[in-house]
């Protein structure tokens, strides 16, 4: 990647706080010589057997860590309590000629809830992250909120979907949505990606097309900028300082994802 693309992705995060990036543009690279050969920009690792291990260890070493962060943390799950009404039977009321009864009964209408307000993930002093990168983008995603790693297969394509809808595809029965990641978060991408790996989104079945993962990381609190309104783009919890990356606030990204709304909360 050139210089002058690491230069524009840390003018475009680094100006996503305060609600002031560009659209950020695919890298431009030059043509090659008419007498050089033309080298694949994609690596591909020929042995496949080799790629399967290197997933299965990073799969085993993400369950791990979750594992162990659920153990430090318990989950507490807000007690639901619910109010029954008893079911009273209407009084029998013997029908008299050219009698009319008239009952006014009084029906208390409970508020409406009001409308939930963003809010930014609460997360440990310390928490683990996985590190992904999509054409020359690197995001973040916390552990807790990681749904799932999953090598890319074959994709089903649907008609009416936004350009950055991918496809759908089957694992293990169940059916994913595959979201074009450098076209939902790059509005313009044209380019064609061809994604090696699939990053699920918390519970949902929603998941975004990554090139490569970086691993995982150990970060504190004090390393995010975080955000504390949701402006423009709800779906960014906070910029990594050292990584100048985006850390994804999932809740809200699933949201934008369920309304076809792409990075900038435009219906495309």
């Amino acid at each position: 990647m050139s210089q002058r693309h690491n230069d524009a992705l840390d003018d475009y995060f680094g100006a996503l706080l305060s609600e002031e990036a560009p659209a950020l543009q695919p890298e431009t690279k030059p043509k090659p010589e008419a007498t050089a050969k033309v080298k694949p920009t994609l690596e591909v690792d020929p042995d496949t057997e080799a790629r399967r291990q290197g997933l299965e260890s990073l799969l085993a070493q993400v369950a791990q860590l979750k594992e162990q962060e659920a153990l430090a943390t318990p989950v507490v799950t807000p007690e639901i309590i619910s109010e029954v009404a008893p079911m009273i039977a209407p009084p029998q009321v013997e029908s008299v000629a050219k009698t009319t009864i008239a009952t006014e009964v009084e029906i208390a209408v409970p508020p409406s809830p009001p409308a939930a307000t963003w809010q930014n993930m609460d997360t440990e002093a310390q928490f683990q992250v996985l590190y992904f990168m999509v054409a020359g983008m690197t995001f973040a995603v916390p552990l807790t909120h990681l749904g799932g790693i999953y090598e890319m297969t074959k994709l089903t394509h649907i008609f009416g979907k936004p350009n950055w809808f991918a496809g759908m595809m089957t694992e293990r029965g169940r059916q994913l949505y595959v979201v074009d990641t450098a076209r939902w978060a790059m509005p313009g991408h044209t380019a064609e990606e061809t994604y090696q790996y699939l990053v699920t989104l918390g519970d949902s079945s929603w998941g975004l097309g990554c090139h490569q993962l970086k691993g995982t990381a150990l970060l504190t609190r004090e390393q995010v900028k975080w955000r504390t309104q949701p402006g423009a783009r709800p779906w960014l919890a906070g910029m990594v300082k050292e990584k100048m990356c985006a850390l994804l606030h999932v809740e809200a990204l699933i949201e934008l994802l369920e309304q076809g709304k792409n990075i900038d909360g435009q219906q495309v």
